[in-house]
């Protein structure tokens, strides 16, 4: 997917905020595929541009609008309020209230100032934890690049099976001197996607060709220009770092591919102590002439 190029993020981002209030005001659900079309963004890059750009997740600012829509309805009923919030239950309309206010729609129901303290800080998103450490980025251009890869289903916390399988397939195939590199590629944010959902593929780069069967696909990756980011220590934090990327390219108004990351591992965290490990992580832009950096077969 081409990311358009005739509008700032600044403005995307706008348009998408400007989506959801509408649909909260209307009591309508706002999915993150629309809001993502609204910003002209794909929807693998617009959460996480929406993150460094307002400071909350998706998820987050659409619970947010929902609420903060809804309180106001309290005034006539909680039905009412349940009805605009867009909640499919009166127990899940509480739930959300309870954990965003510290109160039950009755009791803000009951007591207007309290309320009213509630709608005021629906209304700002909350505030995130201490800033990021400087990280080194540049922009770069990256080789070609053919992986053999494992898709894995479920929490990231939970890669090392998924490699180990890998590993264990390639070594089967090649030989351990057939191993060359080891990658990821993620298509989901763990910040933001149920565990259960996330997606990833385990890869790595082999010094022989490898057929893909049953289990592993092959990744072939056109290279081109990217912005690079060398993440230092524990693997299970670089989502948290690359927040830095996206603020990069959305400062210098930078035209992202639709590929997703890619993250090349230095280390073994099983071999390396947690505070040596040190990974590349690569976002794709867009070059002069279209083309796929990243397809499956």
């Amino acid at each position: 997917m081409r990311i358009c190029s005739t509008l700032g993020y600044a403005e995307r981002i706008e348009r998408a905020i400007a989506l959801l209030e509408r649909k909260a005001a209307a009591g309508e659900p706002a999915s993150l595929s629309d809001l993502a079309s609204a910003a002209a963004l794909s929807p693998y890059h617009f959460h996480r541009i929406f993150r460094v750009m307002t400071g909350e997740s998706v998820g987050d600012a659409i619970v947010r609008a929902r609420l903060g829509g809804a309180l106001p309805m309290l005034d006539r009923s909680i039905f009412d309020a349940v009805t605009q919030s867009g909640y499919a239950t009166s127990q899940a309309f509480a739930r959300a209230v309870k954990v965003r206010t510290d109160a039950t729609p009755s009791e803000l129901r009951n007591d207007p100032i309290r309320r009213k303290q509630a709608e005021e800080s629906l209304a700002l998103p909350e505030q995130s934890g201490a800033a990021s450490p400087p990280i080194t980025i540049k922009i770069t251009s990256v080789a070609p690049l053919r992986l053999a890869a494992i898709r894995n289903v479920g929490d990231y916390a939970e890669l090392n099976h998924g490699f180990g399988q890998l590993v264990e397939q390639i070594v089967g195939k090649a030989g351990p001197e057939g191993i060359t590199g080891l990658y990821g590629i993620p298509y989901g944010d763990p910040r933001d996607v149920e565990p259960q959902y996330c997606r990833f593929d385990c890869a790595v780069s082999t010094s022989v060709s490898i057929d893909p069967d049953d289990q592993i696909s092959i990744i072939d990756c056109d290279g081109g220009p990217a912005l690079e980011m060398t993440h230092c220590g524990d693997y299970d934090r670089i989502h948290d770092a690359v927040d830095a990327l996206y603020r990069r390219a959305v400062r210098e108004e930078l035209q992202l591919s639709g590929a997703p990351l890619l993250i090349h591992y230095a280390q073994d965290p099983e071999e390396v102590p947690t505070d040596e490990l040190f990974a590349n992580v690569y976002l794709w832009l867009e070059p002069a002439v279209e083309s796929k950096p990243l397809s499956v077969s």
